[in-house]
């Protein structure tokens, strides 16, 4: 199973070579994996896995947990209850395996803030309203299972 940050950061990668190929923003190559950490540093507080509903539902359970063992644990009733009740917090900010804790559109926005205000970005060539919502769009169709 892969972590948190490298699904957000395949995520963020995707995005940023997407908008690279549309000729949408440009910057120096070596700035490639400086401008990805900034913008994972700058998204992955807004988005959450699978693995953090995890953790998040055996936070919830508490003392319980350590009484059964993992697998057991998590396909108990009560382990799926709490995940469920996590998961209900979301709302329709569920996409692909990612959860996020801000709307989309505000977590496109940060991007596209970021490509705007950027000393590493040389050029932008999109409107702040357009490369939001490309930016939008591909988070919609990111598929993890593609990307690997």
């Amino acid at each position: 199973m892969s972590s948190k940050r490298d699904d957000v950061r395949l995520l963020v990668k995707s995005v940023i070579t997407k908008l690279e190929n549309k000729k949408a923003v440009s910057f120096p190559v070596r700035l490639r994996q400086i401008v990805q950490d900034e913008m994972v540093g700058l998204v992955s507080p807004y988005i959450l896995t699978d693995e953090d509903l995890r953790e998040r539902a055996l936070a919830r359970i508490g003392a319980k947990a350590e009484a059964l063992s993992d697998s057991a644990f998590t396909d108990s009733d009560q382990f799926k209850a709490a995940k469920a009740v996590i998961r209900k917090t979301f709302g329709d900010d569920v996409l692909n395996g990612f959860y996020f804790q801000k709307p989309l559109k505000t977590v496109a926005r940060t991007m596209a803030e970021y490509f705007m205000r950027s000393s590493h970005i040389d050029e932008v060539y999109e409107s702040d309203d357009d490369m939001e919502k490309q930016i939008v769009e591909m988070v919609q169709k990111f598929d993890i299972n593609q990307v690997h």
